[in-house]
């Protein structure tokens, strides 16, 4: 028993530490001296200097007009092209994606709560050919509805505006947040339900003051995995948002990636900006989330 228990924990370890150390590797990049970062490793070069924030102080200055400290003493590589990267958007790109990813969030929270109440509480014609239909419709690959996406948002005048992303997300993500919430649904006793209508209260009293605060886990799981999904997409971001000041970050860091000149610092430098609204919008939720419950959940 004890030599098993070592294997799975050398095992975790080694997972744990093929996902975290491109993480750590990025952080630490971000505040290298392009020359040191460039430099092979084990060079002299590396940390020759110490931690440097000049890339930091770029992305969050340059939208003032202030150019790169090249004369500053940590730096030794020569920067050309920054403006060519659109640095100076970048500050408005991260608000373009948490704007997106919570307006989806939000969206879902609402719809796939009242459509999971329907589908679980409510016995009307045809439940079950569409929650069946919401189910299927998920399992088409992204790339088949892109084309058909642009062109309607095309036809709609809505390229180049957030709200058509927004729109393509929740189409994309809502199907997920209804069959999962309908999961969880089901392990909510609905006598509870039944005694609020007794005791007078309307439908729309039980589903505000019983059915979402009973729930709120999983509502608050979904309206995550929303945020998540949401900010995280490039497929339809790339198809739909052409314009540099209404791009999101996914699609911000794949121009930077394949850029004629490659700044490596300033591009880890964003990265670790970029990880910021993805690690608060965790830690806030996970002070509400009882994780026994999620796991209660996903065994029914």
């Amino acid at each position: 028993m004890k030599m098993r228990n070592l294997i799975s924990y050398f095992i975790i370890t080694i997972f744990l530490l093929f996902l975290f150390s491109p993480i750590a590797f990025i952080i630490i990049g971000s505040f290298m001296p392009e020359t040191e970062l460039r430099a092979p490793p084990g060079s002299r070069l590396w940390f020759a200097r110490g931690p440097t924030t000049v890339y930091y102080q770029y992305v969050f200055l340059a939208p003032f007009g202030i150019e790169f400290p090249s004369n500053d003493p940590y730096i030794r590589y020569e920067i050309r092209s920054l403006v060519i990267l659109n640095i100076a958007y970048f500050s408005r790109i991260l608000l373009n994606s948490v704007l997106v990813a919570a307006t989806v969030a939000l969206t879902n929270f609402f719809l796939a709560s009242l459509a999971a109440f329907a589908f679980t509480r409510l016995n009307f014609r045809g439940r079950v050919s569409l929650f069946t239909f919401i189910l299927v419709s998920r399992l088409l690959p992204p790339i088949v509805l892109a084309v058909p996406y642009y062109v309607l948002m095309q036809a709609l005048g809505l390229i180049n505006n957030l709200t058509s992303i927004i729109l393509v997300h929740i189409v994309l993500s809502l199907p997920f947040s209804i069959w999962y919430l309908v999961l969880y649904y089901r392990t909510i006793p609905i006598e509870i339900e039944e005694a609020a209508r007794v005791d007078g209260a309307t439908l729309w009293q039980t589903v505000r003051h019983i059915t979402m605060p009973v729930a709120s886990t999983g509502l608050i799981a979904i309206a995550l995995f929303s945020f998540l999904a949401s900010y995280n997409e490039f497929l339809f971001a790339h198809f739909l948002l052409g314009r540099i000041d209404v791009q999101t970050v996914p699609v911000f860091i794949a121009s930077m990636a394949t850029a004629t000149d490659v700044y490596w610092a300033m591009m880890y430098s964003i990265l670790t900006l970029t990880m910021l609204p993805m690690i608060v919008a965790v830690l806030l939720i996970l002070r509400f989330i009882n994780i026994s419950k999620l796991a209660g959940a996903i065994r029914y």
